[in-house]
Order: C-alpha cells, then sequence, then structure tokens
C-alpha cells in the first residue's frame, strides 16, 4: 500500500513517511524525535533515517530544546516545509481516493470493513 502511495507523491519529491512526518510537525510545531515518532506511529530509526533527509532538503529545522540537554533535538517545520506539504496534499489525496476505492472493490463482507477502519485510522493519523 505504501508504494501507491510514494507513487502518487514521486512528483513532489517525498515518500509517505517523509509526508507522514511533515504533517505531524505542522499538528505539532515543534518536537522532539520521539514526540514525532509517537503522533506519526514510526519507529525512532525511520524517523531519524527520514527527519535527516528532510532537514538537508530545508523543509525542517532542529534546535536543542533549551530546558533538555544537548542530546535533546526540537524538529520544526520550515516555511519551506509548508509549502513542500501543500504541494503534495493534493498528491496524497489522489493516493488515499485510489487506495479506498481499491479496497472497497477488492475485499467484502467484514474484512472490508476492518480493513477501511484500519484505512480512516491511518488518514486521521495523517491529517490529524
Amino acid at each position: 500500500m505504501t508504494s501507491i502511495y510514494d507513487a502518487a507523491l514521486r512528483p513532489v519529491g517525498l515518500k509517505i513517511t517523509q509526508f507522514s512526518l511533515l504533517r505531524a510537525l505542522e499538528r505539532l510545531g515543534k518536537a522532539t524525535y520521539g514526540e514525532i515518532a509517537e503522533e506519526a506511529a514510526l519507529d525512532q530509526t525511520t524517523i531519524s533515517r527520514n527527519l535527516k533527509i528532510l532537514i538537508n532538503a530545508g523543509w525542517v529545522s532542529v534546535s536543542v530544546d533549551p530546558e533538555q540537554d544537548a542530546r535533546f533535538r526540537l524538529a520544526r517545520l520550515s516555511k519551506e516545509g509548508v509549502k513542500k506539504l501543500r504541494s503534495a496534499e493534493p498528491y496524497w489525496s489522489v493516493a488515499q481516493r485510489r487506495v479506498e476505492g481499491g479496497v472497497q472493490g477488492f475485499l467484502n463482507g467484514p474484512a472490508n470493513k476492518q480493513l477501511l477502519e484500519a484505512l480512516e485510522t491511518l488518514q486521521r493519523v495523517a491529517i490529524k
């Protein structure tokens, strides 16, 4: 399923994990890597690897948390990151509709209902 989102987001140069991180940062404002991992429902390694890409692209900025020691870094969506997120949203929406339509046409009965509920949960996490 991630391949559908990755293919849809390819024109804007994002993968679904990166898109999800941008969305999570938009919701959170500034946040530690742990807070982002919890919000995006991704593991710490995935967060670190993908944040590095987003930071290098200039879409996320990082600073040291003044209330913690230097190991605690705060990430924040940059203005360029907001622009990137806005440019990607229509592509994500197309993929979301495609996934929902494909699931509805592919499965019947209780399995369809469970999968649609899981997709709705994923959508809430991505949009939250």
